[in-house]
């Protein structure tokens, strides 16, 4: 062999020798197993809240024995530092409050399986809370970008959250035709300086109210209340017997319009009036609506019932006859304009005691306006009655306005209502989802 091919030889000889020494030498990463959470039984929000109170009020510490999964949507998290270590969840129970071993991870819209083992069902302040959740052992991600519409409800209907069987505590809600008491309008939503907790306070045009709790650690600390009314979206907290409620985004506290009292009430150019501002069993009290009586002495009241806040009107023990009205903020007439409503029985139907009349005097404050203005029956509208069931709402039908005002013509709409305690003549009417336009 010639000394040239005994060097290729040698060269390939080596080179097959150092290929195999480096694929001896060469490390196998073992691949790590990929986490898995059994689901176990699924539980609902309700379900939980129903276990806690079945057990006493006593915290439940979830086993490995106990395999349950939760599924919800987070509503609320922590990104604008509103929220520490707490995110609030959804499902088509109810909400709920979780409190997390460490923060991050989780935003609003996840759509999450919470598998419960290692977590603590519990109560802090008469609020139910899910403890030591750990996203890494408890949270598999189902999908992102769910949305979660707010539940529109009156402050009132807060109040039910006071029970922790209450699907209310830890949901998303909106609150409509609400603003922060005068007293906060020249003061920021918490103190950014010393970046203390502090309290805010809502209000709606009756004077019921609720306080807005925002953290001093919030992107929005400083900034100020705003001085107008409007819609108000966050999550309901409760602390003893106290309501708060939690901003999850600045963007979703739309208070820019007039303060109640402060509007002109000029006449519009539609209404839509579904009474979600009322409150239980207080005198309906809407902005530029006259709620008002010319014989008797009861107004019209707000009712909540059956997931619905309406109107009703009802006769007074103490009064021989009872007529009240209740009269629409002023509008101007365009050719075409029509109105609708939803008429229902509060009882036994004895008399038709619902009537819808017209009147182009808009400068109504009292009684005895509403008594010397000139009024014109609106006929063809269809009216809960005798066939109807208690409760059961009916349509109005379309009524053209045509017939009764002409280009230009301002004019208000008045329900009114006539009825005495007597055994014939004592049907409650209601009324709801008004719409003139």
């Amino acid at each position: 062999m010639s000394s040239f091919n005994l060097m290729n030889f040698r060269t390939i000889v080596l080179t097959l020798a150092i290929a195999v020494v480096a694929v001896a030498c060469k490390k196998e990463f073992d691949t790590p197993p990929t986490r898995t959470l059994p689901t176990g039984s699924v539980v609902t929000i309700a379900d939980l809240r129903t276990m806690f109170a079945n057990n006493g009020g006593v915290a439940i510490q979830w086993r490995d024995s106990a395999d349950k999964s939760l599924y919800a949507v987070v509503t609320a998290d922590e990104q604008n530092g509103n929220l520490y270590k707490n995110i609030y969840v959804q499902d088509h129970t109810g909400g709920l409050v979780l409190r997390l071993k460490n923060p991050g991870g989780l935003y609003q819209g996840d759509s999450l399986r919470i598998f419960l083992p290692g977590t603590t069902l519990s109560s802090y302040q008469s609020m139910l809370q899910l403890d030591s959740v750990d996203v890494d052992e408890n949270v598999v991600k189902q999908s992102t970008g769910v949305n979660i519409a707010p539940q529109v409800v009156t402050i009132g209907q807060l109040n039910d959250a006071l029970q922790i069987t209450s699907s209310m505590q830890g949901k998303l809600v909106q609150l409509n035709n609400v603003q922060f008491i005068s007293g906060d309008t020249s003061r920021t939503y918490s103190n950014a300086i010393t970046q203390a907790t502090e309290n805010r306070t809502l209000e709606n045009c009756g004077g019921d109210q609720v306080i807005v709790r925002n953290s001093g650690y919030s992107n929005f600390a400083g900034l100020p209340v705003p001085n107008g009314k409007g819609s108000f979206v966050g999550v309901v907290g409760v602390f003893g017997s106290t309501i708060q409620l939690f901003i999850r985004d600045l963007g979703e506290v739309r208070l820019n319009e007039a303060r109640c009292g402060q509007n002109e009430c000029l006449p519009a150019a539609s209404v839509q009036q579904d009474f979600t501002e009322t409150s239980n069993n207080a005198d309906v009290n809407v902005e530029c609506w006259l709620n008002t009586f010319t014989a008797g002495s009861r107004r019209w009241k707000g009712i909540v019932a059956g997931g619905e806040n309406f109107a009703e009107a009802r006769p007074a023990s103490f009064d021989a006859t009872s007529t009240m009205w209740l009269v629409s903020a002023p509008l101007q007439y365009a050719a075409g304009m029509d109105l609708a409503f939803r008429s229902a029985l509060g009882s036994t139907w004895q008399h038709d005691g619902l009537s819808v009349w017209i009147s182009t005097d808009i400068n109504l404050l009292t009684g005895a306006d509403v008594a010397a203005a000139p009024w014109v029956e609106v006929t063809g509208a269809t009216f809960a009655g005798s066939s109807s069931g208690t409760g059961i709402w009916v349509p109005s039908g379309s009524l053209a306005l045509d017939s009764y005002l002409t280009a230009g013509d301002n004019f208000v709409i008045g329900f009114k209502y006539t009825g005495s305690p007597g055994p014939t003549a004592s049907t409650p009417f209601r009324i709801d989802d008004v719409v003139i336009q």
